[in-house]
């Protein structure tokens, strides 16, 4: 399986480890990883990507460009990112909007309607590190959760299969061994 990894950590973070161990425990079970730093990112949508949202092209820029080629090469998504108020980080949330467009992630059909645009993406997954237990993260009604594991599963195909596991920050060696043992299903 051919994996789209999106690393929403620092590279000085320390809880990066989370994406070196989520690559390895991928090649181990033989499946293809396409790594794409997000943190880099301009999160910002243009004026110029705003007028043509809507428009036959809405892709104009290169690193979006990029980038929806990569995810339309995939067949699954996997998400790494600290928690950020219960929350993805700003560069991965900008990543979504500026590259989860019409025609990318979503189309419309003969009515109007809009029809999943990512039929290729049969997984995606989250592994996040958060300073919030379980229990606050569901009082707080997650919203990286719901926007990883829920909201994008909606653009893809009909049977997509999600995984959302959040460790404590700093990850341990407890938290690692969580992610491999959701990694090893895939």
């Amino acid at each position: 399986m051919r994996i789209l990894l999106l690393d929403g950590y620092d590279p000085s973070d320390h809880d990066r480890r989370v994406v070196v161990e989520a690559i390895e425990e991928l090649n181990a079970g033989h499946h293809e990883v396409d790594l794409l730093p997000v943190h880099g990112f301009n999160a910002v949508m243009s004026a110029a990507e705003r007028s043509a949202y809507h428009s036959d092209q809405p892709v104009i820029s290169d690193d979006v460009r990029d980038s929806a080629e990569r995810l339309q090469a995939a067949d699954a998504l996997l998400f790494c990112y600290p928690s950020v108020v219960f929350n993805v980080p700003a560069s991965l949330k900008g990543w979504l909007e500026r590259v989860m467009v019409p025609g990318v992630a979503f189309v419309f059909d003969d009515q109007h309607r809009v029809r999943p645009g990512m039929q290729n993406i049969r997984r995606i997954g989250a592994l996040t590190t958060s300073p919030h237990g379980r229990l606050a993260r569901r009082r707080a009604r997650d919203a990286g959760k719901r926007t990883t594991a829920r909201t994008l599963r909606l653009s893809a195909h009909k049977r997509c299969r999600t995984t959302f596991v959040a460790v404590p920050t700093p990850a341990d060696d407890e938290g690692i061994a969580k992610i491999r043992r959701a990694l090893r299903r895939w």
